[in-house]
């Protein structure tokens, strides 16, 4: 058995990012294991959330996988109390021989979540923004935003980044507190020196145009009960595309993208425009965006379907802004755990476990 922890996760990655990896690799793995969910859903059992019986109180979840080529279970846990410690969302993804049950491995689950959540809301931008579009400085905006500091918004960023080089000169990094912020900021700008990071706060006078003037793409990545993305914040320019990639939200009571900007543009156009998810069975019971606006099953498209649908119009509103939604599949975890522990060469293996 190999165990892989979060230090050695994340150089894996890192050493192993670029624009061709993602298109080639790391995208067409994510869309097998979803095409093979589509066709064998039960393979992965429904999670188990439960809060611990600790003062103040957190969230546990337990995250099964039972798929032919993957098996293993995820569990992850975060609340307040780990937030404030500067902890996240902490917790392991276990990988088992689905044949035999032997495990395979034990990986880190903190960069590992934050990196295939941020890989699965880059497969739905680069439909919405082809990076590969000659034209693409007249349809893209040289600038992105994410709300959020932790390692999801860190990992959406440096797949926009890769994605995109060259066309993205500033990231608007957007929290609560403006020390969050100006952290990620920092640490960011150390990767990307040629890159104009800015910070900003949500809690002050935030003027719309600060992020909407220059923005194509706008990551959500907070898991906030009110609408922090609003509508004054995304651009209003048809001439360009608009990409929002929603990730915080994973509880009904949860919203990041303003519900009216969703109502009106979604519920209640008639072209009825699709969010892009990764599974419409557990972003329509999970997402607070879909069930408070009351979209159904009719208006999302799943990322597996964007294939045979070249007409992007169906996951485009009048305004040129196509929004995506992603909870994230346990089968994620195994399938990409998997891939790091046979290609690192790092790990410590025990022998005879």
């Amino acid at each position: 058995m190999k165990v892989l922890s979060d230090k050695q996760v994340k150089a894996f990655l890192n050493a192993d990012l670029s624009k061709k990896s993602l298109l080639n690799t790391y995208h067409p793995i994510m869309l097998k294991l979803l095409h093979d969910f589509k066709n064998t859903p039960e393979s992965v059992p429904p999670r188990t959330v439960r809060s611990s019986n600790t003062i103040p109180s957190l969230t546990h979840l337990f995250m099964p996988c039972n798929a032919p080529d993957n098996a293993g279970i995820k569990l992850i846990t975060g609340g307040p109390t780990n937030t404030e410690k500067g902890l996240g969302l902490v917790g392991a993804t276990l990988i088992v021989d689905a044949a035999t049950g032997l495990m395979e491995g034990l990986v880190n689950a903190k960069n590992l979540t934050a990196f295939r959540t941020a890989l699965a809301t880059s497969v739905g931008m680069v439909r919405a923004i082809d990076p590969n579009r000659k034209d693409l400085e007249q349809i893209m905006l040289p600038s992105i935003a994410s709300f959020g500091v932790g390692l999801q918004s860190y990992w959406h960023i440096k797949l926009a980044l890769t994605l995109y080089p060259g066309h993205i000169k500033t990231v608007k990094v957007v929290n609560r507190s403006l020390g969050g912020a100006e952290n990620l900021a920092q640490e960011l700008s150390k990767e990307y020196p040629e890159i104009d990071f800015k910070a900003y706060s949500w809690q002050g006078d935030l003027d719309g145009e600060v992020i909407s003037s220059d923005c194509s793409i706008i990551f959500g990545c907070t898991p906030s009960t009110e609408s922090i993305i609003l509508e004054k914040f995304i651009n209003k320019d048809e001439q360009y595309k608009t990409f929002i990639g929603l990730i915080g939200s994973y509880k009904p009571h949860m919203i990041e993208l303003d519900l009216q900007f969703i109502i009106d543009n979604y519920k209640n156009d008639e072209r009825k425009p699709k969010f892009i998810v990764d599974s419409s069975e557990h972003t329509l019971a999970e997402a607070g965006e879909l069930i408070q606006s009351g979209l159904g099953e009719d208006q999302v498209l799943e990322l597996t379907e964007l294939k045979d649908i070249p007409d992007e119009e169906i996951t485009t509103t009048k305004g040129n802004i196509t929004v995506s939604k992603v909870v994230g599949l346990s089968l994620m975890d195994i399938a990409f755990g998997k891939h790091i522990l046979q290609n690192s060469e790092n790990g410590t293996f025990i022998e005879d476990f």
